[in-house]
């Protein structure tokens, strides 16, 4: 994330390309503090980029769930929410941690982060960036659509 001016200047000179969009990726929520207005990596998105949340519904947030059950990714956790939830995890389904299946784990896992998750996306975007709902990125079809969502989603934080 740190290299991120570069990649947007070597974007537009090797290839012309006059526009670049970022996907740090979920995960970035679990390496930053959005409250830090020093905050290093945050610092330095905001200086080449404007960092937009997705904001997703109760229904978008039940088919990442399902997505990421048909098909799990890598992702990061801070230790002490992996901690938390492991505990929690062998708790209530009566497990030693040697019985523990690590892919059931991880599933269980991927709701709870969701959740766990979204005050510190809604902190990155308020202090950071701007939000936009799942849903009307859904209905974007046209590079004009994206400008007029981005743009509403500026004015609406003024």
């Amino acid at each position: 994330m740190l290299d991120t001016g570069y990649f947007i200047e070597r974007a537009e000179r090797l290839y012309q390309y006059p526009h670049f969009i970022c996907d740090t990726g979920g995960s970035i929520c679990e390496w930053v503090n959005a409250e830090d207005p020093a905050d290093p990596v945050l610092s330095a998105l905001a200086a080449h980029t404007l960092m937009v949340w997705i904001e997703g519904s109760q229904d978008h947030t039940a088919e990442l769930i399902r997505r990421f059950d048909r098909a799990p990714k890598p992702m990061a956790y801070m230790p002490e929410f992996l901690a938390r939830t492991w505990a929690e995890y062998r708790a209530l389904n009566n497990q030693s941690d040697a019985e523990v299946d690590p892919d059931a784990f991880i599933r269980w896992t991927y709701a709870q982060a969701l959740a766990h998750r979204q005050p510190r996306y809604a902190a990155i975007a308020r202090h950071w960036g701007v939000t936009v709902q799942a849903d009307d990125v859904a209905r974007v079809h046209s590079p004009q659509d994206f400008d007029a969502l981005i743009a509403q989603a500026i004015a609406a934080k003024s």
